[in-house]
This record gives structure tokens, C-alpha cells and sequence, in this order.
């Protein structure tokens, strides 16, 4: 699992210096984005906004394209992201692996009566609700990919290797949480799995759409429930969910993500994906910037 160090990373600092350059670039231009916003007019409070998802979506974009294609010269296939007819089946069958997985968590709690649901007199189409959140939530997770599965994974995989690359971005993935509603430690243990497990879906297939799939289908599942996703509440037209179960198995106020039955649904996920690669053949053997038997 384990790979040498990439002879363009140096034997010294230069992939700090990198990791530190992305980073800085991103938080700029988000400060920037935002200042923008600001100066047209718009203003934003709710954790999950069109115009949030669209200016970290900007930024993160640009750092890693900055990064990437101008500091290494290396077309963004490389870091995952190949164009043409192989984007929205990476997407769709990581969306499926996504629904799969919480799906089994929700579905769990749903058996024993723990979680049921009522009709609510909310107006509104489910239908349309459920596309815009899903429109959402998938920008959100890109986003979340670009910042943590996509440049900064490949710089600290070819410096240290693939294990220190999902143990780090993993750790650094729950740090993000660790500021949202009814965060404590067995949420961001699960929030930690669960970067593994998309760290593990990127590292079998080298495809951040694949990642971006798995995180999408992952959250839009618990988003369409009206379960609470990683402590952010959310609100879908018609019904309510009403949770009863033990917190330690159903997450409690956390959702999902805070209990026991999703820490299972991590395991079974990280378990099938480091077995199988999910598109076939490896993207690795293919995109270029990547040495052959890395990884």
C-alpha cells in the first residue's frame, strides 16, 4: 500500500510547501469571494447555502487547478477529475455505493421503529425539494473532495504513501466537523471512518468523481430522510422524521453519522472498497502523473 517518495517532491520540504501553497490560495480566494458577495448585497447565515456552496466551490477549483496545472504542469486527470464521457458514471456509481451504505443505516433504524415518519400540512413538492437539496448537497461534497481527497491526498501519498495520506486526510476531514451541533466523540469517530472510507473510494479507483459520487449519494440519502447530516438539521416539504431509538445506535441530534449503526455501514463500505474496485480497472495505470505500482 505504501510508495516511494515522487522524485519531483524533493527529499526536503517541498510538498509542505505546496500543501501550504493550496491552502493558502483556497482561503484567499474564498476571502475574496466572500467580499464580493458582501458587496453586491448578498448576505448569507445558514451552513448550507447556494451562494457558500458556490464560493468554496470557486476557490477550491481554482487552488487545486493552480496547483495542479500551473505549479506541476499536470493535466487534472491526474488528480482524478478526466473530462469526457467517464464524469457522470464515476458520479452515478458512487451515488449508488453512497445510497447503499446509509441507506442500510437508515433502513436499520426504520425496521425497529426507531425512526418513522409523519405528514406534515408543509407545502411544497418533494420532488423538487429533494432535486434542489440534492444539487446542493453535491456541490457541498465536491467541494469536501477537492479540499481533502483530491490535491493535498496525492501530495502526501507521494511523499509518505497511501496509508499516512487516508490517516491524515481522514483525521483532518473530522477536524472540519468538529465545530458542528451535537459534535462529540463518537460522531467525529464516525466522521473520521467515513473519511477513510472516501479516501479508500478515490485511492481503488483514482477518480474524485467516484469519491464525489460515494460522499454525494452518502449525505442526499440522510437529506431527502430529513435526518439530520454531521449535526446540520434538514428540511424537506410534506413530512417529519420523528428518531426514538437509543442515541448510541441512531446518532441522536447528530444524525445518522452519530451512531453505532453507521459506524458498522463505515466499516462494511471501507471493508468492500479496499477489496474491489468498483469502475474495473484502476484509473491509476492510466492517467498520467502517476508512476506504475504506486499505491
Amino acid at each position: 500500500m505504501s510508495s516511494a517518495s515522487d522524485p519531483r517532491e524533493g527529499a526536503g520540504w517541498t510538498w509542505i510547501l505546496r500543501l501550504l501553497a493550496f491552502t493558502g490560495v483556497f482561503l484567499v480566494a474564498v476571502f475574496a469571494a466572500l467580499r464580493v458577495l458582501a458587496a453586491a448585497g448578498v448576505s448569507f447565515t445558514a451552513a448550507l447555502s447556494w451562494w457558500g456552496v458556490l464560493a468554496l466551490l470557486a476557490a477550491a477549483l481554482l487552488a487545486t487547478v493552480i496547483l495542479v496545472a500551473g505549479v506541476e504542469r499536470r493535466p487534472l486527470a491526474s488528480v482524478g477529475l478526466p473530462t469526457g464521457g467517464s464524469a457522470l458514471p464515476a458520479l452515478g456509481r458512487g451515488a449508488v455505493v453512497g445510497f447503499v451504505l446509509i441507506g442500510g443505516a437508515v433502513l436499520a433504524m426504520a425496521i425497529p421503529g426507531w425512526v418513522t415518519w409523519r405528514a406534515t400540512d408543509g407545502g411544497g413538492s418533494i420532488i423538487l425539494a429533494g432535486g434542489s437539496l440534492g444539487l446542493l448537497l453535491a456541490g457541498a461534497a465536491f467541494v469536501e473532495e477537492l479540499l481533502f481527497r483530491g490535491y493535498p491526498f496525492q501530495l502526501l501519498e507521494r511523499r509518505f504513501g497511501a496509508a499516512t495520506a487516508i490517516a491524515a486526510t481522514s483525521v483532518a476531514f473530522s477536524a472540519l466537523h468538529a465545530a458542528n451541533p451535537n459534535a462529540a466523540v463518537l460522531p467525529l469517530a464516525n466522521i473520521t471512518l467515513a473519511g477513510v472510507l472516501l479516501a479508500v473510494a478515490y485511492w481503488r479507483t483514482r477518480s474524485l468523481w467516484f469519491a464525489t459520487g460515494v460522499h454525494f449519494g452518502w449525505n442526499w440519502v440522510m437529506g431527502v430522510s430529513e435526518l439530520a447530516v454531521s449535526g446540520l438539521e434538514m428540511t424537506m416539504p410534506g413530512f417529519d422524521p420523528i428518531v426514538r431509538g437509543p442515541d448510541l445506535l441512531t446518532g441522536g441530534e447528530f444524525g445518522p453519522e452519530g451512531g453505532l449503526l453507521v459506524t458498522a455501514m463505515s466499516l462494511l463500505g471501507i471493508w468492500w472498497l479496499w477489496r474491489h474496485e468498483p469502475t474495473g480497472e484502476s484509473l491509476s495505470r492510466r492517467l498520467p502523473g502517476r508512476r506504475a505500482g504506486a499505491g
